[in-house]
């Protein structure tokens, strides 16, 4: 590759498509930097990213959770129980026997909608005051 220092870090980590975001993030950043300092650094941007990025270590949280549970299992003495294994904080009433009720919620008769306007349904009637059999207001036709 371009530099052993890069290459290292790549073999050390196993993280070519991290490395890869991480160089264009940081190349993405030193082409924020004004132009006076982009041209004292004098070097192409890629690489110069790449080097910044294989100068820090990323941390492998998933290692350290990992190694840090198995130090504290080691240290009490065997595995630790699981959380859920416990019942300190079980309520005492969950244990009980409960009754089966459900049959007085689902054999009720469902609801009649009461409709306020249920006997307003004749549409025979005449609406307006004028002694035609039409509902039309009679007052636009006399224009």
């Amino acid at each position: 590759m371009i530099d052993p220092k890069i290459e290292h870090f790549l073999e050390k980590a196993d993280m070519n498509y991290l490395f890869c975001l991480l160089s264009k993030l940081e190349a993405g950043r030193l082409s924020q930097l004004p132009a006076y300092v982009r041209n004292k650094l004098g070097e192409n941007f890629a690489v110069l990213s790449m080097q910044h990025v294989a100068d820090n270590d990323i941390p492998d949280y998933i290692t350290e959770i990992a190694e840090a549970e198995l130090l504290a299992a080691q240290e009490s003495g065997g595995i630790e129980p699981s959380p859920f294994d416990s019942d300190e904080g079980v309520d005492s009433d969950l244990n009980e026997e409960t009754i089966d009720d459900s049959l007085r919620f689902t054999n009720e008769p469902p609801e009649e909608v009461v409709k306020p306007w249920a006997d307003d349904d004749d549409d025979d009637d005449d609406d307006d005051q004028f002694a035609d059999d039409d509902d039309d207001d009679d007052l636009d036709d006399d224009e």
